[in-house]
């Protein structure tokens, strides 16, 4: 009827809708012509192979016993047992091969609910079949001998609700549509908590090494790299465009400054006179502004450098205001590469997170404060930070040389 895909097929469609509408489940007619109809015990209307047999006297004969009750249990229990073990088609009797797999001896046929009678302590058909019940006659399906259970059988399969003899509706055929739409409802109660389980079971490895723990997955390890996070939050709104955030693997090289100035273009014609001055060619101050030239040479970021330490007063206003730096305390360009000038209230808080090949004490990532005190942690000359982060290049302030080459 459905693929695995859960598309349907045309005649699943039209299936699921005669299902729906109570036409697609129903007792073969040709079925129920020969073995007759039965909704509980003792209502039996025979079908062919009693009606117009020589069963037809004999199937009368027991339930008309069974009704009188005048025989006693033995000899109502050979009435219904005539020919079972040679040929007891001809008694309506069960087979020889016919036993029951309960130890008291119930009707093995039965159905999954269907006719609960009053004083039977069991659902369905799990009543006696041998012998006949003086105590309680009611419950006994033997009373139409056994080819009767076939069509008993049958309907107790579509009663799936169990209605009850008596009950208002009980003659209407059962509405197995009200069946099938359990289904549906099952189903949609199966989907929407799946849903939920699979969202519990799923956040247990949610985005599994990707981020290395909570600071990482809640704050993109911001609250990692500082947990003075207000004082960080202030530093960086005063500062305005300074840093640029694409950039920031290779923040604090001066050709990156250079490049953010230009970004915002705030190229002055100080800073411009400035980098000539230092011994940069107009066309490497417009490739290296650009990120055109690449790499840039560790000499060409020395004098980037040196030409940063001559923008101060007015000419270091001329650029922090377009780029909105409201940084105290700054007193010459080169000041937006320090890192204790640019982040006056928090340098101190500041870390380098470094992955750890195998989880340790610090879990998955090990933070590295970037000062003690006001001095450079020590920590950072390490092997193992130096293999994830690198030489310092250059390291520490560039020396400064006092004749240039423009």
């Amino acid at each position: 009827m459905a693929s695995s895909s859960a598309k349907q097929t045309p005649l699943g469609i039209n299936v699921v809708s005669s299902h729906l509408d109570d036409i697609g489940f129903h007792i073969n007619p040709q079925a129920e012509g020969y073995m007759g109809v039965s909704k509980y015990n003792a209502d039996y209307t025979p079908g062919s192979i009693v009606e117009t047999t020589c069963l037809r006297l004999l199937t009368y004969a027991i339930n008309k016993a069974y009704t009188l009750g005048h025989l006693s249990d033995a000899a109502y229990n050979n009435l219904i047992s005539i020919g079972s073990g040679i040929m007891p088609v001809f008694g309506n009797s069960p087979p020889a091969t016919y036993t029951a797999t309960d130890p008291t001896g119930r009707w093995t046929g039965e159905a999954n609910t269907g006719y609960y009678a009053t004083g039977n302590t069991e659902n369905g058909q799990s009543v006696k079949w041998l012998p006949y019940s003086t105590v309680n006659p009611d419950v006994s399906v033997t009373q139409w001998g056994y080819i009767r259970l076939f069509a008993l059988q049958a309907w107790n399969e579509f009663n799936w609700n169990g209605k009850i003899h008596g009950d208002d509706g009980f003659a209407a055929m059962p509405e197995y549509k009200d069946f099938v739409s359990s289904f549906l409802t099952a189903d949609g109660f199966i989907n929407y908590t799946n849903k939920s389980i699979n969202s519990i079971k799923g956040s247990k490895t949610f985005l599994k090494g990707t981020y290395s723990n909570m600071n990482d997955l809640t704050s993109a390890d911001l609250a990692g790299v500082t947990l003075s996070t207000s004082a960080f939050g202030q530093d960086c709104i005063t500062a305005g465009r300074v840093i640029d955030l694409s950039k920031i693997q290779t923040f604090g090289l001066p050709s990156v400054l250079l490049q953010t100035i230009k970004k915002n273009n705030c190229i002055t014609q100080s800073l411009t006179l400035a980098l000539l001055a230092s011994g940069l060619t107009a066309k490497e101050i417009d490739e290296i502004s650009k990120g055109v030239l690449t790499p840039v040479s560790k000499e060409q970021e020395r004098k980037l450098y040196g030409a940063y330490l001559i923008i101060v007063g007015q000419d270091l206003a001329a650029i922090l205001y377009p780029m909105n730096c409201k940084t105290l305390g700054l007193t010459s360009l080169a000041d937006l590469l320090s890192v204790k000038k640019l982040f006056p209230n928090s340098y101190r808080s500041l870390t380098v997170p470094i992955y750890n090949a195998a989880p340790g004490p610090t879990n998955s990532k090990t933070y590295y404060p970037i000062y003690e005190g006001d001095s450079v942690n020590v920590r950072l000359s390490s092997p193992q930070v130096k293999t994830q982060v690198g030489t310092t290049i250059p390291p520490g302030p560039p020396p400064i040389s006092l004749t240039g080459g423009g």
